[in-house]
């Protein structure tokens, strides 16, 4: 081998290892930016998706005020139990078997239901 060729040698192992130093401090500065920027990712990911959905959440919106309005509740109560109600329609979820209010059964002194 001749002496060029192992001072090129030389100096390029010199360079890998500050190459490795350097790309050590770095993931050290950038640790503390990692989880900020995660979530920063994630929040532009939900505004994408928002405005991709925008055409589809202004007619729903806009089915549930009509569906409202045909029904014409009493009170603000009333608008917004219809609102749940063409929610749970337009979503496809149905009521579980939770009682209603009226339903329920009011507790005894020792705490259980009657």
């Amino acid at each position: 081998m001749s002496a060029g060729y192992e001072a090129v040698h030389a100096r390029r192992s010199r360079l890998l290892e500050r190459a490795a130093r350097e790309r050590d401090e770095l993931a050290g500065l950038l640790g503390a930016w990692q989880k900020p920027l995660g979530a920063i990712d994630q929040v532009l990911a939900i505004v994408r998706g928002v405005k991709r959905s925008a055409p589809m959440i202004g007619m729903v919106i806009g089915v549930g005020m009509a569906a409202l309005a045909f029904v014409r509740p009493a009170n603000i109560g009333g608008w917004f139990e219809g609102g749940q109600a063409v929610w749970r329609l337009l979503t496809g979820r149905k009521r579980s078997a939770a009682r209603r209010s009226d339903q329920r059964e009011e507790p005894t002194a020792e705490g259980g239901a009657k």
